[in-house]
């Protein structure tokens, strides 16, 4: 894991709010310019006030935080990479100085697709949350779906000459899609972004949807994740290795089987019977 100092551009609001900073005067950190590299490796910029000194942490949880660097800023801009990223398939990242935390957290999810189809989500508010940018370099007779609820199908986006057919189409968190690789081969699929935060809603409609969680959490549908399941609701999730759905029905007993487990930049299929509101609180200390 290494950083480095590089230099500021001249322009722009967060440039001149650090110019005005004393010497060594702490600023919340600010994280960004983010990049997977297919390697495995980690790479983004830190932009913090002049000689004084950070700390960067990366969790795999948002709860528990663990140290990978810490030295004075020589720079207003710091280039640092994980080299350990390899290591997880989502991490997360925040910047701490002068007891001050970095208002976003930074973070990726690596999500591979075999052959065939899979259940997808975008777990993270990317620099760009539109299908060209999000599924860049894909093989042509590549389809993503989303399903209209208003006209109850399927819509199509598909890649024909190296080109998706809608590439401006968005795709951001909390909606889920179907995604068709056309190869034999398995694709990794890098999503970078900032994680959305404080108390987050996501409307379910009655009837079928497909939906994915605001927070880029594994874990049971509920009640890991407090999805607002009731009696009459059926989840379906794909499993993209035996290419079926499970099914799994919730009775006034509970879940008639084990509850479904979503994976981050996961999506699932919901029947449910009313509709009701995902809420989600994501308050990082």
């Amino acid at each position: 894991m290494t950083a480095t100092s590089i230099e500021t551009p001249k322009v722009g609001f967060l440039t001149s709010m650090l110019r005005k900073a004393k010497q060594g005067q702490a600023i919340a950190p600010v994280l960004g310019s983010a990049k997977r590299f297919p390697h495995g490796a980690f790479q983004f910029q830190v932009r913090v006030a002049s000689g004084c000194s950070y700390e960067l942490q990366a969790s795999s949880d948002m709860k528990n935080w663990k140290s990978i660097h810490s030295e004075t800023a020589v720079g207003e801009t710091v280039e640092y990479l994980d080299t350990d990223a390899f290591n997880f398939s989502f991490r997360f990242y925040r910047g701490i100085s002068g007891g001050l935390a970095s208002k976003s957290i930074l973070g990726y999810a690596s999500v591979t697709l075999p052959p065939g189809f899979s259940m997808i989500a975008n777990p993270f508010n990317a620099a760009s949350n539109r299908v060209g940018a999000l599924f860049p370099e894909m093989a042509d007779g590549t389809t993503l779906s989303k399903f209209d609820t208003s006209l109850f199908r399927l819509t199509n986006n598909s890649v024909k000459g190296g080109q998706w057919t809608n590439p401006n189409e968005a795709f951001v968190p909390g909606e889920g899609a179907i995604i068709f690789n056309p190869t034999t081969d398995f694709k990794t699929i890098n999503f970078v972004g900032d994680v959305s935060q404080g108390r987050l809603t996501n409307p379910i409609p009655a009837g079928m949807s497909i939906r994915s969680s605001l927070v880029p959490q594994p874990g049971r549908l509920n009640p890991d994740l407090d999805f607002p399941i009731a009696e009459g609701d059926v989840v379906h999730v794909f499993d993209r290795d035996q290419q079926k759905y499970t099914i799994h029905p919730y009775s006034a007993k509970g879940w008639e089987r084990e509850p479904p487990v979503i994976g981050v930049g996961e999506s699932f299929w919901i029947g449910k019977k009313h509709p009701g509101n995902w809420v989600r609180n994501l308050a990082v200390s």
